[in-house]
């Protein structure tokens, strides 16, 4: 039997959609592939809706845990991906309940690869560093909603039509949110540049 990782690491013959497939036929290693394939940025994705790495594994965990345990009732998809990224979505939210609260900070990894990400002359590393971690801090501070669609959109590189798949709102909704997300930014952006040249 082939290991997950030839799985994930095949050819065309073994994209999502025949992983998936096999999955429903009671194939563990193909379920173990498309974990391999997306556990990194389900964990992003799950690190922006709700800061708490625990919590965020568990649920990955139980999205195939639960398509595992009803993968002969499992829906067929032609977006494997899109369905994993909603179906942690959801997992998550159900978790968290109907709360009003602000979202903590994202990943580590995601806010060093924001800072740091490219590279840069020692002249200019400390400016970009320190521009990133005023734009950190004016995601952190976004509703949970707005921070969720910042991250798909411009972390994740998501259409809105799948943002709308994901998030369970129409695509307007998500427009709406994202101009109230950008907007928010700036004034936060803006709060902390003139904070820094009051102190």
């Amino acid at each position: 039997m082939p290991s997950p990782k030839s799985y994930a690491n095949s050819d065309s013959s073994f994209e999502d959609s025949v992983l998936w497939q096999r999955v429903k036929v009671g194939d563990r290693t193909a379920l173990q592939a498309l974990y391999v394939n997306y556990v990194q940025e389900l964990f992003r994705l799950g690190m922006s809706i709700k800061a708490d790495r625990s919590l965020v594994k568990d649920c990955i965990q139980d999205v195939f845990l639960k398509i595992w345990q009803y993968r002969d009732t499992v829906k067929p998809t032609d977006n494997v991906k899109l369905y994993l990224f909603k179906c942690l979505s959801n997992r998550i939210h159900k978790e968290v309940g109907r709360e009003k609260r602000r979202y903590g900070s994202l990943s580590s990894d995601l806010e060093e690869s924001l800072i740091c990400g490219q590279d840069v002359d020692s002249e200019n590393a400390s400016i970009r560093k320190e521009k990133g971690r005023d734009l950190m801090k004016a995601l952190n501070a976004l509703p949970s909603r707005q921070h969720e669609v910042i991250q798909l959109l411009y972390f994740e590189n998501h259409s809105y039509e799948d943002i709308s798949a994901i998030m369970g709102i129409n695509v307007q909704s998500v427009y709406t949110l994202a101009w109230k997300a950008l907007t928010n930014l700036k004034r936060q952006i803006l709060f902390i540049l003139l904070s820094l040249l009051t102190t």
